[in-house]
C-alpha cells in the first residue's frame, strides 16, 4: 500500500497501525502518448480499409485474376504487394530536408518542405515494366507505399497480414462480385485515398 507523499514529508507514515510507504510517481507525457496512440489507430485502420476498397475495385476490373486468387490462396501475399504498388492507399508523404540534396540535376535546399508522390512512384516505368498493368504474379523487390528507410511504416507487417486474411476470407465466401458504380463515393482527405462507399453486388 502506498500514498502520495505530502509536501515536506517524504518518510513512511502509518495508517491504522500499518506502515504506508510513499508512492514513487513517474511523470508521463500524456499529451505525446495520446497523440502517438491516435497516430497508430488512424494509420492502422484508415489505410488498411482503403486498401481493401481498392482491392474490391481492382479485382472487379480483373475478374480473371480474382478467379486465380480464389483458386490459389498462395498468390495472396504477392497480390497484396501488387495492390499496394498499383493503388497506394497513402499516396503522398511529407518530408523536411535537413541538408541540401541534389535530385535529378536539381538542388533542394536545406529546410525545404518536400512532398513525395509515393503513389506516382508505384507506376514508374523505370522501376516497374508495364507499370500500368495490374498483375498479381508480378515480381519486384519492393515498393514505397510503406515508405522507405528510417521512415518505413511501423505497421507494415500488420497491414500485410490484415490485407491477406481479409482477401482470403472474402474470396472464400464471395469469389465474384460487381461494383455498384452508381452508388460508389470517393473519400476526400489530405492524407489517404480511397472510397467512402464502394457497394458491391454479389451473384
Amino acid at each position: 500500500m502506498c500514498r502520495p507523499p505530502r509536501d515536506g514529508h517524504s518518510g513512511h507514515s502509518s495508517a491504522g497501525g500499518r506502515k504506508v510507504r510513499p508512492c514513487r510517481w513517474v511523470a508521463t507525457e500524456t499529451h505525446s502518448s495520446s497523440e502517438f496512440a491516435l497516430l497508430l489507430v488512424s494509420a492502422g485502420t484508415e489505410t488498411v480499409a482503403r486498401l481493401l476498397g481498392w482491392a474490391a475495385m481492382v479485382l472487379d476490373e480483373h475478374p480473371d485474376q480474382r478467379a486465380d486468387l480464389a483458386a490459389d490462396s498462395s498468390l495472396l501475399p504477392n497480390a497484396v504487394e501488387e495492390l499496394l504498388r498499383y493503388e497506394a492507399p497513402s499516396p503522398v508523404q511529407g518530408r523536411w530536408t535537413t541538408e541540401p540534396i541534389e535530385l535529378h540535376g536539381e538542388t533542394v535546399p536545406a529546410g525545404s518542405k518536400v512532398l513525395l508522390l509515393t503513389g506516382s512512384a508505384g507506376r514508374d516505368e523505370r522501376k516497374y515494366p508495364d507499370a500500368e498493368r495490374f498483375d498479381v504474379r508480378r515480381q519486384f523487390d519492393h515498393h514505397v507505399s510503406f515508405g522507405y528507410g528510417i521512415h518505413f511504416c511501423l505497421g507494415a507487417a500488420l497491414a500485410r497480414l490484415e490485407g491477406r486474411i481479409a482477401l482470403d476470407e472474402v474470396l472464400d465466401r464471395f469469389p465474384e462480385w460487381d461494383v455498384d458504380w452508381d452508388r460508389a463515393e470517393r473519400a476526400h482527405t489530405s492524407t489517404v485515398r480511397g472510397w467512402e462507399k464502394l457497394p458491391v453486388l454479389v451473384p
